[in-house]
């Protein structure tokens, strides 16, 4: 399963505009409250082919980023029951933390679906290795605005915690949430791409109708997707060019009650932190003409040391990340914007809202320069002190080389295993990340 949609198709616009609080029987059982907790979107749909040992494999890269747990979204696929027996089976082999995300380009309102939902909620509701706030078992959604959480609780017989992403309108003195959140990470307006950074202007409206419930906040790194009309029949990006490392200062900033990482694997749309499977194309989605065309040989790992130590300021109160050791994360595209590819699909919305940059995130124990080579561009310079920055330079074709020294000596060098070429196949605006250790 992949959601044909991304952010806001225009039935869920107009669920988003029509909802309303719906209101429900009082509780009788007092709520925790969660705080502190950083979860991964995980999209079940994609990972049929996966055994429990693909998962544990997956929750312990996610344990080491800093993680706590992994939102498990599923739609309405044969073999959700066997995925999610391995998913909890994982989550208890290795002290990992996994709860339900209920997709609603799936699920939808009605008496059967609630009661289905409670039945999900009920049966792994004693798992050890589900997330819980207090004796609740957490929930959440990909939108579903309005959907009437405490029914689908009775339904369960068992204590929830609803922490769903709706819009704000539909969390305003809602009393079927505990906590709520938005999907939307990436610079946009209606769900078009903006030239424009990621600003804190969503994180506060949605705070201001949550009331004094906790909030999550989304963080992700990049938006491309790149699927034709035989496919999903999507085909843009969302600026992402300065979205990762400033985007972890605003979660600095704001100390939101929950995090969540968008995401752990949605290959389709390029936000994924999680290992490539070249094993398993088949989570990538949309087979031979679907995402294994941008994703494949493009890596994001380096993504999870930057977060790492953002997670860990963020748990600890800390204004800033404490760097322990030196690195250099450099992101770019396989080919300058206007490359003309040969490619079907055609050019991706957005597309010229991108710098023609490599870009690199330096994270430093002390003072030193960085030095980006691209191509047979001259090297670039930058004088940072410690700390973390990012940085870019003007995009060159051929091998793209990095180095961070002190004085004269080198502390680290490295090279991109992917070279920028000005010829292409297929319209690429996914980036390629390399870790420099």
């Amino acid at each position: 399963m992949a959601r044909s949609l991304s952010f806001l198709s225009a039935a869920l616009l107009a669920m988003l505009s029509a909802a309303v609080a719906t209101p429900a029987p009082s509780r009788v059982v007092a709520r925790q409250t969660a705080n502190k907790i950083v979860y991964g979107h995980f999209m079940v749909g994609v990972v049929e082919s996966y055994s429990q040992e693909d998962w544990e494999l997956d929750m312990r890269l996610a344990q080491e980023t800093g993680l706590d747990a992994f939102a498990l979204n599923i739609g309405k696929d044969s073999y959700n029951k066997q995925q999610l027996a391995y998913a909890y089976a994982a989550a208890e082999a290795t002290g990992f933390k996994v709860f339900l995300s209920f997709d609603f380009v799936y699920w939808a309102n009605t008496a059967d679906d609630i009661d289905t939902i409670g039945s999900y909620l009920r049966t792994f509701a004693d798992r050890s290795g589900q997330l819980k706030v207090g004796d609740a078992s957490v929930v959440t959604t990909f939108f579903g605005d309005g959907f009437p959480w405490r029914e689908a609780e009775t339904a369960a017989g068992v204590p929830i915690y609803a922490a769903p992403i709706w819009g704000p309108d539909a969390l305003k003195n809602n009393v079927n949430v505990d906590a709520g959140g938005q999907w939307n990470a990436w610079p946009s307006e209606n769900n078009q791409p903006i030239n424009a950074n990621y600003t804190t202007g969503g994180d506060e409206w949605w705070k201001v109708n949550l009331g004094d419930k906790p909030y999550t906040a989304p963080v992700s790194p990049f938006f491309y997707t790149h699927y034709g009309a035989d496919t999903f029949n999507k085909n843009w990006i969302f600026y992402s060019d300065w979205l990762w490392q400033p985007r972890w200062e605003q979660i600095l900033q704001l100390q939101p009650e929950l995090v969540q990482v968008i995401t752990w694997n949605d290959f389709g749309e390029s936000h994924y932190i999680g290992p490539l499977h070249p094993n398993k194309p088949d989570v990538y989605a949309g087979g031979e003409n679907g995402a294994v065309r941008w994703v494949s040989g493009m890596p994001h790992d380096g993504l999870r040391d930057v977060a790492a130590i953002y997670i860990d300021a963020y748990k600890r109160g800390a204004s800033a990340p404490t760097v322990t050791r030196d690195e250099l994360v450099a992101y770019y595209r396989p080919n300058p914007k206007d490359t003309e590819c040969s490619d079907a699909v055609g050019r991706p919305t957005g597309s010229e809202l991108v710098s023609d940059s490599v870009f690199v995130i330096a994270m430093l124990t002390q003072p030193g320069t960085v030095v980006i080579k691209s191509g047979s561009n001259a090297a670039k310079t930058f004088d940072l002190a410690a700390g973390v920055h990012t940085v870019s330079a003007p995009m060159g074709l051929g091998v793209q080389s990095f180095e961070l020294k002190n004085g004269d000596s080198s502390v680290l060098s490295g090279q991109g295993d992917l070279e920028i070429k000005d010829s292409c196949s297929v319209y690429n605006f996914n980036y390629f990340v390399a870790a420099i250790v």
